[in-house]
């Protein structure tokens, strides 16, 4: 049976929402069956021909005091932070949503947050005091290497023609 939707399909709508999440590009793999999908540490991101399908699952209980099954309340809430996504499946504890659009900036941390996406580091331009610091901390490493140089150098005896005399 032909693949409707192929994974080469998949990777570049994966891809765009990655870029929307602003959320780290290890995020995005291959799943058992060879499909790109975006995993979460409660859920995984999947590109369907209807746009986004994201399945949620609560975390299960790890103290005893927890219980054994799946953290309701985690559901609970998803289910009422996603409102800008259509549920599908209704489980105990796990769901089905779907996203027909990209998300905004907004809907983007509230994914984040409810499937456990780690962000994207966002480095800026450094700043002048921070390359001053990088340039003084290099030349004291250089500096530092130079003198274990000579030492080793000094210790060997080669470098010390006198006492050779």
């Amino acid at each position: 049976m032909a693949d409707i939707y192929p994974p080469a399909v998949q990777r570049p709508a994966l891809l765009k929402l990655v870029d929307a999440l602003g959320c780290r590009p290890q995020a995005l793999r291959r799943d058992e069956y060879g499909d790109w999908h975006i995993v979460g540490k409660q859920g995984w991101i999947h590109a369907v021909p209807e746009g986004f399908q994201l399945v949620y699952f609560a975390r299960n209980g790890v103290n005893e005091w927890d219980g054994a099954g799946p953290h309701i309340e985690d559901y609970v809430r998803a289910k009422r932070s996603l409102t800008f996504c259509r549920l599908s499946q209704d489980g105990t504890g796990e769901g089905i949503f779907f996203l027909d659009r990209l998300p905004t900036a907004d809907e983007a941390e509230i994914v984040r947050e409810i499937f456990v996406i780690f962000k994207k580091r966002e480095v800026g331009e450094p700043s002048e005091a921070q390359i001053a610091a990088r340039a003084a901390f290099t030349a004291a490493q250089r500096a530092r290497k130079h003198d274990q140089g000579d030492a080793a150098t000094d210790k060997s005896g080669l470098a010390g023609t006198e006492d050779a005399k």
